[in-house]
């Protein structure tokens, strides 16, 4: 007998479109022969539809306007019990930040993936820094900024109270977003309330970090297989633009992925004792991307992603078909790990 799936894409996270290409991908990879797959979209206004159109539509984001395929969901909770499992290919705060986990826990709906509670952690950049510098491994060096004290605090002491701890150049980002929406580089010290102006714009927490130049972009992938964390070779970004931001990563015919990554062997081991000792710090399940940088001298942790892409081009996937693993082999895996939670 079928397990009958919900695949979940777009939202109204900054990550819609996205979501979409992610989803598309898993759909088309998917072993019907297993699973009785039903297609959930979220629109902007995180409105729930099923929808029985072409999964094409849904990979180029057109799904929206095919209105005949379109069947409004009015009562999501009580929709979810008819179903086994659920597979939230859901980006950003509404995938990553826990928001769609606890309506699946509200209706005692199995899914793909971490807790709510565990996909909120992991979204917070600044409790990650903290929790994993907790385990001796480095972060970048970063002040973080409420918007309270952005907004009630004198422009010039701030920018010199941050001056004290960070040299140029600096990064600034939301604390809880995806894709690097909100995100600047700071060559000039004019130009640092500005740039967190726009990432207040996203979160109510802003990092300034200290950049770091002569880097690698370095990524890992982890899943659980029959209850054991299994980590990925580590891959590498090559990015067009100095800041791998959306445009990089989805638009641009320059950037690209390589897997494994060009970095020492003993590095490689290294970051990869890192993405096990980090996904057990925060307690993650299921799966989990975590990314690093890589300098002569160190290896610091960046951030982890709990729902990572599924597009065509994403490292998640890539990594763990490197080492031996198939597309269809990856959801099935998922899957078991979402019933035996």
């Amino acid at each position: 007998m079928k397990l009958k799936m919900l695949v979940f894409f777009g939202s109204s996270s900054t990550e819609h479109e996205i979501s979409c290409r992610s989803a598309a991908n898993i759909l088309q990879n998917i072993d019907t022969s297993k699973y009785d797959v039903t297609k959930i979209g979220i629109d902007k206004n995180d409105e729930f539809y099923i929808y029985s159109g072409d999964i094409e539509k849904i990979k180029q984001n057109k799904w929206l306007k095919d209105e005949k395929n379109k069947y409004r969901i009015t009562n999501i909770i009580d929709f979810l019990r008819n179903y086994d499992v659920a597979f939230p290919v859901l980006h950003g705060k509404y995938g990553e930040g826990g928001k769609i986990q606890k309506i699946f826990e509200l209706a005692n709906i199995k899914y793909i993936g971490c807790s709510s509670l565990e996909s909120s952690v992991a979204m917070n950049k600044l409790l990650c820094k903290k929790l994993v510098s907790s385990i001796n491994i480095d972060v970048v060096d970063y002040v973080d900024i409420s918007k309270e004290k952005y907004e009630n605090s004198d422009k010039k002491e701030l920018i010199e109270n941050i001056q004290n701890k960070l040299d140029l150049p600096l990064f600034v980002k939301p604390n809880k977003e995806g894709s690097s929406y909100g995100v600047s580089k700071v060559d000039n010290i004019s130009k640092l309330y500005e740039a967190m102006k726009k990432a207040f714009t996203y979160d109510d927490t802003v990092l300034v970090e200290k950049y770091i130049s002569d880097k690698k972009e370095i990524e890992c992938g982890v899943i659980q297989k029959d209850k054991k964390i299994i980590v990925t070779t580590p891959g590498e970004i090559y990015s067009e633009n100095e800041v791998y931001d959306y445009y990089s990563k989805y638009s641009s015919e320059k950037s690209y992925t390589k897997v494994p990554a060009i970095i020492k062997e003993e590095t490689k081991e290294k970051i990869k004792k890192y993405s096990k000792d980090i996904f057990k710090i925060l307690n993650l399940t299921s799966l989990a991307r975590v990314d690093f940088f890589v300098t002569k001298e160190k290896i610091y942790f960046n951030e982890v992603n709990t729902m990572p892409g599924f597009t065509d081009i994403s490292m998640y996937p890539k990594m763990l078909i490197n080492d031996g693993f198939t597309y269809t082999e990856i959801i099935d895996t998922l899957v078991d790990n979402a019933l035996n939670k």
